[in-house]
């Protein structure tokens, strides 16, 4: 029986605590609450979340649309945000190797074109790694754009599961992360089919 899709709890419990400082603040009804979730999940997000367990993407969704569309006045921005804090804060964490590799990455120092596009991917190549620690479905990879000679894509396969909530989240997250090799504001993404999502450069390094 395959695995349910999930994402890592080292993600959730951020946008949990999240969650929990606006409700201890805002006047919403416990029916109006409810119906934004399926049953035990609000005790589940009240916490404590375990950082290394694996929670129903499902919940995740539940949970990200919710903070869009309250906290966030149903704006994406918000969620881009909210995938840039993630960033900061696995960075600060440092559960993850991939994420002390930002300091010293290869593309750093590299001048000629050719050099800098090929160290660039295989810097991607090892942050994306980190996708089988966040999440535990779909296939990643890092692709050249065919539109853009000197661009890289990351591109989720089997990503039917991959809700669109992830997909901004996960912008925010990629270009925190790219700021770090100086790159602010790099990514971006399309979901050309139901199970394919792309993150693209809107431009070279």
């Amino acid at each position: 029986m395959a695995a349910t899709p999930s994402i890592k709890g080292s993600i959730l419990a951020n946008h949990a605590e999240v969650m929990q400082k606006y409700l201890a603040k805002a006047q919403l009804s416990e029916k109006e609450l409810q119906s934004r979730f399926e049953p035990g999940e609000l005790e589940i997000l009240a916490g404590p979340i375990d950082a290394a367990r694996w929670y129903d993407i499902r919940m995740y969704r539940r949970l990200l649309e919710f903070l869009r569309d309250y906290p966030g006045e149903g704006s994406n921005q918000y969620l881009i945000d909210a995938g840039r804090r993630s960033a900061e804060n696995l960075i600060r964490a440092g559960i993850h190797q991939q994420m002390e590799y930002l300091r010293r990455t290869q593309v750093v120092g590299r001048e000629a074109r050719e050099e800098r596009f090929a160290a660039f991917g295989r810097d991607l190549r090892l942050l994306t790694s980190i996708t089988g620690s966040i999440l535990n479905f779909g296939k990643a990879a890092v692709v050249q754009d065919s539109e853009h000679a000197h661009r890289w894509m990351i591109q989720h396969s089997e990503a039917r599961d991959y809700p669109d909530v992830l997909c901004w989240t996960s912008q925010g997250f990629c270009n925190r992360m790219a700021e770090e090799h100086q790159a602010p504001e790099l990514w971006y993404w399309e979901r050309p089919k139901p199970d394919v999502v792309r993150f693209r450069m809107n431009r070279e390094i």
